[in-house]
């Protein structure tokens, strides 16, 4: 009995040890199954789920227990760039699904070298357009890949879920998207950023106080640093409580809390304008020279904190020509298919100053009469004749003061002489005798007044008007009037006090025709030192202006030559009628009446 008790004993102490180990297995392989499924809270999730400026908030203490709703999802993304094209009527528009980046941005009604103008450039860093970081100015731009959808037509949305980590190290994840909407007829787009968070409270994002930053850059096109100097420009526009202001950013780069109803990169023909909503953004604008040309003007628009679990923010950008017909279309909401009214995106254009009124009007006559002839080159010469034709009453009555005044200049150098050691006297007597000839010696100068002005408003129309741009006038020579022509172009030739690249044509015949004009000017016996200054204003500014204009529009030069030659042919006119009706001038300095104040003289005699 006790022997067989014993053999059982032994059996039943060898069950019981293969139970205890087959539990130790399961249990063990059962914890391990449950980690690798359920991971504990305190696991930060994937790096690719945490974009840079995500709020990481610390662990605490005792994590509490990890929620099943909260469970880390699988990220759906693509795994390569992709780009989707949107084409209107006006615009191509490709963009990425890097980031939800800008790629290329086309104007197709308008060509650079029989290309479409590219109106976006990216840097040598791979930024596009509209790069979106989560935080200020200086945060590294979102490059993950998103999902695409194109909800309707024109439309284009990327999105992408990401992570945060709230108070207890839990992951919480939010979405992002990113919007742009196009519409036929429009150089304006939409361009909106959403987040929408899984938790009701506002997201953690960004540092700083700052949610995230759009930037509008790096460049806007078209190139031109292959153009001769002044041939375009970019600076940074703003239009401030009802005002146009020009902003020069302090080294280069500078940022402001200023609101603003648009902020603008202006070039000289095109411009790329943003237009936010009603959240006070911090406008970071940067405008870096280098060789003589801005390389970056760029535009960031810097967001305070999110103060609502779900936000979505929308800008429109206009992305065109600085043309007044396109630019006033949102002003008017009948007529743009967004209904923006009174943006006054006009502002962006030059030439808004005391003589803007001016200058519209001699645009509106250069327009009207290039729809007759079809050539804009044509158009300017008809517009300098019906100005030098309305101003022909002023001209002839100047030229007439001219040679009166040569009749009167003996006598004026008899009183000179006589009175050259009292100065006040010789004003008196020259007072009186312009009083009993009954000449006014300002008559002559009022023709002259009134051109300045006038020339000021037509060399702000030729040197900025849009429809100048690629107008040809005489094909092979000056194919375009808002650039210099060229005969010959040529490696930049350094002068010292000038640098030239190419041999033009216009700027001589300017010279010429403004040296013909000096010589048919009439020009009254004077002094010798005034003799002298006549002859520095009618050859010597001509040859300093000659250097001036010689790189400016051909368009400026066209109507100065044009100017000169029809002045001529007047002044050949007045110079006939106003001598023969006059008779010779008298070369002979004859006496001056006598003085009857004078002591000794009596009834003038």
């Amino acid at each position: 009995m006790n022997t067989l008790y014993d053999q059982n004993d032994k059996g039943m102490d060898k069950r019981t040890f293969l139970a205890i180990v087959l539990m130790v297995v399961v249990v063990t392989l059962g914890t391990t199954v449950t980690n690798l499924l359920f991971p504990p809270a305190n696991v930060p999730p994937p790096e690719s789920a945490l974009p840079a400026g995500a709020a990481t908030v610390e662990p605490a203490a005792e994590p509490a227990p990890v929620q099943p709703e909260l469970a880390l999802p699988e990220v759906q993304a693509p795994a390569a760039e992709e780009l989707t094209v949107v084409k209107t009527d006006l615009l191509e528009a490709t963009l990425s699904n890097k980031g939800g980046q800008l790629v290329s941005l086309k104007l197709l009604k308008h060509l650079e070298d029989g290309q479409p103008v590219e109106l976006l450039l990216g840097d040598k860093d791979g930024v596009d357009g509209f790069s979106l970081a989560l935080g200020g100015p200086d945060a590294k731009p979102l490059a993950d890949y998103m999902n695409l959808s194109r909800p309707q037509p024109g439309v284009v949305e990327f999105s992408r879920t990401y992570f945060y980590q709230d108070a207890a190290g839990q992951p919480v994840p939010y979405t992002l998207r990113r919007t742009y909407e196009f519409k036929d007829g429009d150089y304006m787009f939409r361009v909106s950023v959403g987040f929408e968070n899984s938790k009701a409270e506002p997201l953690p994002l960004g540092s700083g106080g700052t949610a995230y930053t759009l930037t509008i850059g790096p460049q806007i096109g078209p190139r031109f640093s292959h153009l001769p100097k002044n041939a375009d420009f970019r600076k940074i526009v703003t239009l401030e409580n009802g005002k146009r202001k020009v902003i020069n950013p302090k080294n280069g780069r500078q940022s402001f809390e200023n609101r603003v109803s648009w902020a603008a990169v202006a070039g000289k023909y095109f411009t790329l304008m943003a237009v936010p909503d009603q959240v006070p953004y911090t406008f970071t604008y940067t405008n870096v020279a280098a060789g003589g040309y801005p390389v970056t003007s760029a535009i960031q628009l810097s967001r305070p904190s999110l103060q609502a679990s779900a936000q979505t923010d929308s800008f429109y950008v206009y992305a065109g020509p600085k043309s007044s017909r396109d630019l006033s279309k949102y002003d008017d909401p009948a007529v743009n298919g967004f209904k923006r009214i009174n943006d006054r995106l006009e502002d962006v254009m030059e030439g808004n100053n005391m003589l803007g009124w001016l200058e519209t009007i001699l645009k509106w006559v250069m327009n009207f009469f290039h729809s007759l002839v079809g050539n804009y080159g044509v158009a300017i010469i008809l517009l300098t004749l019906l100005v030098r034709g309305l101003m022909f009453p002023l001209t002839f009555k100047g030229s007439k003061s001219t040679a009166r005044m040569q009749e009167l200049q003996p006598k004026i150098q008899e009183l000179q002489a006589k009175y050259k050691s009292n100065p006040q006297k010789l004003n008196i007597e020259m007072a009186e005798f312009y009083k009993r000839e009954g000449y006014n010696p300002l008559s002559g100068c009022l023709p002259m007044l009134i051109q300045l002005p006038i020339f000021i408003a037509m060399y702000a129309l030729f040197n900025n008007h849009f429809d100048l741009r690629g107008a040809s006038f005489i094909p092979g020579w000056i194919d375009d009037l808002s650039l210099p022509e060229a005969i010959v172009t040529f490696p930049t030739v350094n002068l010292i006090l000038w640098k030239v690249s190419a041999l033009r044509a216009l700027p001589i015949i300017y010279l010429l025709s403004q040296l013909l004009y000096g010589k048919f000017m009439q020009t009254p016996n004077t002094s010798a030192q005034s003799q002298g200054q006549m002859k520095f204003m009618m050859y010597g500014m001509p040859i300093i202006f000659f250097f001036v204009l010689y790189d400016m529009p051909s368009g400026l030069l066209v109507y100065w030559i044009a100017a000169n030659i029809l002045t001529i042919i007047q002044q050949i006119v007045i110079n006939e009628v106003v001598h023969k009706k006059r008779g010779p001038v008298a070369v002979a300095s004859p006496k001056l009446a006598p003085d009857p104040r004078r002591k000794g003289v009596k009834n003038g005699r």
